[in-house]
């Protein structure tokens, strides 16, 4: 919907309270009629003691926002928790050229890509940003809609203070530096103080026929997170030779999803031990946190109240197949050569940064039901792999995010939100 009259009005927030490197929080004037909820996070960035450095290749500095919820009084109206393989898989979710020119300044991370004319490999050409020392006053800070992490801000109209009286944004920051908030090691981060834009209504002629909108209800898909581990395959003794493999599979039931209705549900294969996707003080590609491991002979089933959703025993168990699961659900994806193979040999002849090939290969389910039983199984092919970064051996976790379906209902000037 749009919006070009005077009536609409903008409002910059500081925090009501800042925990350096801890938490902050943000409440919204209930004096005002109603805010809209195109609601954006400023000044998102750190410092650092060591100089010059950049944020996370992949998320920006989204890579500092560990959970994030939308709260009135004690009822929480929307929340994503365990933000960062999310967002990074969100982030990727955009064409190349929106990346190229547009979100890589807005978050300072280095996705977009075009062919390099000095080596002709893929790579990010124009530098988008980074962290400084305090003292330098260069560190650079990213811009973020919260409607990419809080799903309700997408659908709901208005939130006027009348029903939504204790209005509030909770943010809980991620300042563990082995948790790769930068593309460096070792690094601490400083978390500088954000500021929160809101656009706001006080003309009731304005704000009346959005605040009518609100009697139908508001439906929206939450995103919700649940999580299960696969465990390491030792293959570095004499047991295991040159040529041996094995089969390793793993189901989990997952009971976070239970008696829910479930739209979309991305799987995210992420290295526990993260300070494996680093080498010599630098981060490998997209680190340990944002990637989702490519692995060899990766196959993924989901059973479905009993039944299986991919055809065959096995389920999905290509590469490219996995891809277009993907694809097939959320329609875009920057994708490049080698993104979802696991240890191909021509990463490095074709991408300037290696290290990224193998490390953007997510699946995803279509559910479209209500859960009464859901299990992900996923099994991979274990080998006699040296090198310390080898996902097919390594412990992963594999994080799952699933849309779930959640309903505003209003009533005499009340709401309330379940689960449809």
């Amino acid at each position: 919907m749009s919006y070009s009259n005077g009536a609409i009005k903008t409002m910059y927030i500081d925090p009501v309270s800042f925990v350096p490197n801890g938490r902050c929080a943000f409440e919204l004037d209930a004096k005002k009629l109603a805010f809209l909820p195109n609601m954006r996070l400023l000044n998102l960035g750190a410092d650092n003691e060591n100089g010059p450095t950049g944020y996370s290749t992949g998320l920006g500095a989204v890579a500092l926002i560990k959970n994030c919820r939308l709260m009135d009084a004690r009822t929480e109206l929307s929340a994503l928790r365990n933000v960062a393989p999310y967002a990074f898989f969100k982030n990727v979710n955009r064409s190349n050229d929106i990346n190229k020119s547009n979100d890589s300044y807005l978050k300072r991370n280095v996705l977009g890509y075009e062919i390099s004319g000095i080596n002709n490999k893929v790579t990010h050409v124009y530098p988008s940003g980074g962290s400084d020392t305090a003292a330098s006053g260069a560190t650079d800070t990213a811009f973020l809609d919260l409607r990419e992490i809080l799903p309700v801000l997408k659908q709901i109209p208005v939130l006027p203070t009348a029903t939504f009286k204790n209005l509030r944004i909770e943010i809980e920051f991620d300042a563990n530096p082995l948790n790769q908030i930068f593309d460096e090691t070792g690094r601490v981060p400083t978390i500088l103080r954000p500021i929160l834009a809101v656009d706001y209504v006080d003309d009731m002629n304005v704000a009346k026929p959005l605040m009518d909108m609100l009697s139908s209800g508001v439906t929206w898909n939450e995103i919700e997170w649940d999580n299960f581990q696969i465990p390491a395959v030792d293959t570095s003794g004499a047991a295991w030779t040159a040529t041996d493999v094995a089969t390793q599979s793993k189901t989990n039931t997952s009971m976070g999803f239970k008696g829910k209705s479930v739209g979309r549900l991305l799987i995210q294969k992420q290295i526990v031990d993260k300070t494996k996707e680093a080498n010599a003080g630098s981060v490998l590609g997209f680190g340990g946190v944002a990637s989702s491991q490519a692995l060899l002979q990766e196959a993924t089933q989901i059973n479905l109240n009993g039944k299986a959703v991919f055809p065959g025993v096995g389920g999905v168990n290509r590469p490219n197949a996995m891809l277009g699961t993907v694809v097939d659900a959320y329609d875009e994806l920057q994708a490049y050569p080698g993104s979802n193979l696991y240890k191909w040999s021509k990463s490095d002849d074709l991408l300037d940064d290696g290290n990224i090939g193998g490390q953007t290969a997510w699946s995803c389910c279509e559910i479209g039901a209500r859960v009464a039983e859901l299990q992900v199984s996923i099994s991979r092919q274990n080998n006699k792999d040296t090198d310390p970064l080898a996902p097919t051996n390594n412990a992963l976790q594999v994080n799952l995010y699933a849309e779930v379906l959640k309903v505003l209902t209003f009533e005499g000037g009340r709401y309330s939100v379940i689960y449809a």
